[in-house]
């Protein structure tokens, strides 16, 4: 006869290897489910496992990535918390859970979360790139630029991060600086629309029409259903037929001196970024927030002193100070 105690022991043993043979049958279901794209049933799976062992982190990580698929991010974050709590250094989770903030708009939480993940994984590229691509949508740009450089010093041929360099270029107002990246993104990933897209809007912003419609042209072969290359192609087209019209775009710095004019000057000629300047320094502070950029314009709509002055500026060079009624401006034509 087993004594009693022996009994008790021999039983829970029976049950928790039953217990953990249930536990796999799910995992595999849910796997199968997934794979297939079953996506409602696979989350049952999950569920089921989690009934039996509630701190299964690799249930709770998974579970969390399918309500990202379902669109379903609060959900999604709840369940990378609870993995989370169960192990703290969980890179993965805590990776998993910055894409569910940024997803579900909050930008803060994201950082934090992709900083967490770095302190288990700091060699992760993947975790450098998404941390530096949350910084951009934050505005923290010196931060993301850094955490980009990172992210390439990891995985040199990196073509997502080159692609999102060239975004937080364009974001600036740095066309130039933004098609070379661009293109050492498509030189790793030749297929990458995307890249063609945005390339393409580099330079169009820079007014090169013609090099923006053939990389427009290439993103939609590349990828036939890219409405925004569609909606850049019809937008360039239209501004083609503009620039025959004698339309022109510029930035300008608007100060109150020729003094402060000058100095300005001075520092766009040791390098300083004409967009970044006009942020800190224009008195038009509706261009200014925009880096000096006062978009497109046709003969006769700003003052003509200031027209006078665009025509005489090679694209992509500086003029001024010329001086308005509005005060002293420091111009730089785009086209």
């Amino acid at each position: 006869m087993i004594p009693r105690t022996y009994f008790f022991i021999f039983s829970a043993i029976l049950l928790l290897g039953c217990t953990e043979r249930q536990v796999r049958i799910h995992f595999e279901q849910a796997e199968k489910y997934r794979h297939e794209g079953k996506i409602d049933l696979a989350i049952e799976e999950y569920k089921a496992i989690l009934a039996l062992r509630p701190d299964a982190i690799d249930a709770l990580n998974n579970l969390g990535y399918l309500y990202v698929e379902k669109g379903q991010y609060a959900n999604a974050i709840a369940q990378y918390q609870k993995a989370i709590a169960v192990k703290p250094d969980f890179a993965e989770a805590l990776f998993n859970l910055g894409v569910a903030y940024v997803a579900h708009s909050q930008i803060d939480s994201a950082i934090a979360a992709y900083q967490g993940a770095l302190q288990y994984d700091p060699k992760n590229h993947e975790i450098h790139n998404n941390l530096g691509a949350a910084h951009t949508m934050a505005g923290n740009r010196t931060e993301a630029e850094a955490c980009y450089q990172q992210a390439l010093k990891l995985k040199p041929d990196y073509a997502d991060v080159y692609h999102n360099l060239g975004l937080l270029y364009t974001y600036e107002g740095r066309y130039r600086d933004a098609i070379p990246k661009y293109e050492k993104a498509i030189r790793y990933k030749p297929n990458f629309a995307d890249a063609y897209n945005n390339m393409g809007s580099a330079y169009l912003e820079l007014g090169q029409y013609e090099n923006a419609i053939q990389h427009f042209q290439t993103a939609i072969r590349l990828q036939p259903d890219h409405a925004l290359a569609r909606e850049n192609l019809r937008e360039t087209e239209t501004r083609l037929k503009a620039r025959e019209a004698g339309e022109m775009r510029a930035q300008h710095i608007l100060v109150k001196t020729e003094a402060d004019a000058h100095k300005l000057l001075e520092q766009l000629d040791s390098g300083a970024e004409f967009s970044a300047l006009a942020r800190l320094y224009s008195t038009d502070t509706a261009s200014g927030r925009q880096g000096g950029d006062l978009g497109a314009f046709l003969p006769g709509t700003l003052l003509p002193k200031f027209e006078q002055a665009v025509k005489k500026i090679e694209p992509g060079k500086v003029g001024g100070p010329v001086r308005t009624p509005a005060g002293y401006h420091i111009i730089k034509r785009i086209y």
